[in-house]
């Protein structure tokens, strides 16, 4: 059994999901004594949710989750599973870390202190634009709770300069992107198929729509696409992908593969997509976008369009190439990749060396750790 001095925390909660999230899961599993992790996911295709409760590296219990696929019912037992794990699992005079996205378990903080020695800590993932009422108001209980909480970090900077006016990096509010754990995978262009790979959920602006027009122009590229979405999205993308005649080249099952078999599939894919639309009103202007780092630990090349706060990790490392949105564009991007595969690879190790989680986490959370 190991020494309780190799743990670095003494109680975490994380809200995390089996989708990637930046192995923040695995990190603060391995380094807290006692660590409850919720693995949530979207509500579209709802299901697989569970409570994981670990002690000192090690799987305890597990407990299912009643969640929903409605707006309300779905919030509403994520609040109620989290205050009766609270209650559950941890006494009164425990400290206790919350590391969370989103603003719902927030809800009568000042109520949780008198029972629970609870300390938020707002890991904030996005920005939303209020360009309309929902997320005005949305972004206003966000910055209330906000501007109020002790600890505070930011998946970008973008978002800190949100949130803060500034981009901040004190011990209690900076930026922390999400971490990698590389997978040891070697590809050589003679030995991978001209797949092209888009991971993560389909909304319009992915840019999934030139990746068609592109794929009509190149008959002799293929598309995996991993990631869900609603019916209704579905069907969309399934009259594009028969108007453009592409229904050969795409294979689209709406569904999302778990981390074995996406890094098995990964191996037959030749660079990673993600050509989001670049104006200030899509919250990936500001973030850091999962994809991204789940095609670096794939040692996947990155194709991307011009916005994130990842992109100047992307230039700075040479892990990829930033284009228009354009199916000539991304071409031209494949092309060069293709030529110069060996060099994008050494940028994508440098990239996850600096990005590897271990180390970048235990830096950047160093002020949660106990004496």
């Amino acid at each position: 059994m190991a020494s309780l001095k190799q743990y670095r925390y003494k109680n975490i909660i994380l809200y995390s999901s089996h989708q990637w999230c930046g192995n923040s899961f695995e990190y603060f599993r391995d380094h807290t004594e006692k660590f409850l992790v919720f693995l949530l996911m979207p509500r579209v295709q709802n299901k697989d949710n569970e409570l994981h409760i670990y002690e000192r590296g090690k799987l305890i219990e597990k407990v299912p989750l009643r969640m929903s696929e409605k707006f309300f019912p779905y919030y509403f037992f994520w609040y109620w599973n989290y205050v009766w794990a609270l209650w559950k699992y941890f006494g009164r005079d425990e400290q206790i870390y919350l590391i969370i996205a989103h603003p719902y378990n927030f809800f009568l903080g000042s109520i949780q202190k008198l029972f629970r020695n609870v300390e938020f800590v707002y890991w904030i993932a996005d920005y939303f634009p209020p360009i309309n009422k929902t997320l005005y108001w949305y972004e206003r209980v966000k910055k209330f709770y906000h501007d109020g909480m002790k600890y505070a970090c930011y998946l970008g900077d973008g978002v800190n300069k949100q949130m803060n006016g500034i981009d901040m990096n004190t011990s209690f509010r900076r930026t922390i992107m999400w971490g990698v754990n590389p997978k040891q995978i070697k590809r050589s262009v003679p030995n991978v198929s001209k797949t092209l790979l888009y991971v993560g959920v389909i909304r319009e602006t992915v840019g999934l729509d030139v990746v068609y027009q592109f794929l009509s122009r190149h008959r002799d590229y293929r598309l995996e696409i991993v990631g869900i979405c609603d019916k209704e999205t579905y069907d969309h993308h399934q009259t594009l992908i028969h108007d453009e005649g592409i229904h050969t080249q795409v294979h689209f099952p709406n569904r999302f593969y778990f981390d074995g078999e996406l890094t098995q599939l990964s191996k037959k894919c030749l660079v990673g997509l993600a050509l989001y639309t670049t104006d200030s009103t899509n919250t990936i202007y500001y973030s850091d976008p999962g994809k991204i780092k789940a095609y670096a630990e794939m040692n996947l090349p990155i194709i991307m369009s011009k916005t994130s706060s990842i992109m100047p990790y992307i230039n700075k490392f040479h892990a990829g190439e930033i284009i228009d949105r354009t199916p000539d564009a991304l071409y031209t991007a494949v092309k060069k990749i293709s030529r110069m595969y060996s060099s994008y690879q050494r940028g994508l190790e440098a990239f996850n060396k600096y990005f590897y989680y271990e180390s970048y986490y235990a830096k950047h959370f160093r002020h949660l750790e106990e004496s």
